[in-house]
């Protein structure tokens, strides 16, 4: 039952039982996040899409540490709501914004953000090919993408994982990108606990 409920949460966090599940998961992937951030190397000005926000914990540490624009997309209206009480400062300057929307269909104009990243959602995204032709979509010519992701290995460590979690291989993750229209460099962090697939537009 508990591992049926992480599962749960993790992929659309509702309520205060979302917001409880978002918290505690900040707490554990801390060092995933800052690893992210490190390869992600936001520049100043730089326009920055978070796609499976949260509670926007992940945002904060990005604009605590350099100015740009920064948005945040969830599919869960209850968690946007948390990410806008956490991040109130940067809403209120102007620097930050958070919509409730799917990323297979986002509401944004073509080639308007400079880099995007996702951290621990691509196992439950609708489809891996239409997430990836759409962040493209948005992607300034030459934007970067980083999908930050357990191995295989490690989800097979837990429990919760075995339950609604979609697992991918490096081959398919790669020809996912390439398809549409990607190169692609693979960075592992924490000693290959975790993996960043990092993909830059082409043209």
């Amino acid at each position: 039952m508990l591992d049926k409920f992480i599962a749960k949460h993790l992929s659309e966090p509702r309520g205060i039982s979302g917001r409880f599940v978002s918290f505690f998961m900040n707490r554990q992937n801390r060092r995933i996040y800052e690893k992210t951030v490190d390869v992600l190397a936001v520049e100043v000005g730089e326009s920055i899409l978070d796609i499976g926000c949260g509670n926007g914990y992940v945002l904060q540490i990005i604009a605590q540490k350099q100015k740009g624009s920064f948005t945040g997309i969830d599919i869960s209206e209850s968690i946007i709501t948390a990410a806008q009480k956490r991040n109130k400062k940067y809403i209120a300057d102007g620097t930050m914004q958070f919509h409730c929307q799917n990323l297979i269909k986002m509401d944004f104009a073509d080639g308007i953000f400079d880099k995007a990243y996702t951290i621990n959602t691509v196992y439950f995204w609708e489809s891996l090919d239409s997430a990836m032709s759409e962040i493209k979509r948005v992607l300034k010519p030459g934007g970067v993408f980083v999908n930050t992701l357990f191995s295989n290995e490690t989800l097979d460590r837990f429990s919760f994982t075995k339950i609604g979690y979609k697992r991918f291989t490096r081959e398919q993750l790669t020809k996912a990108g390439i398809d549409a229209g990607f190169d692609l460099e693979i960075v592992p962090i924490l000693n290959g606990f975790a993996n960043c697939y990092i993909y830059r537009r082409q043209g």
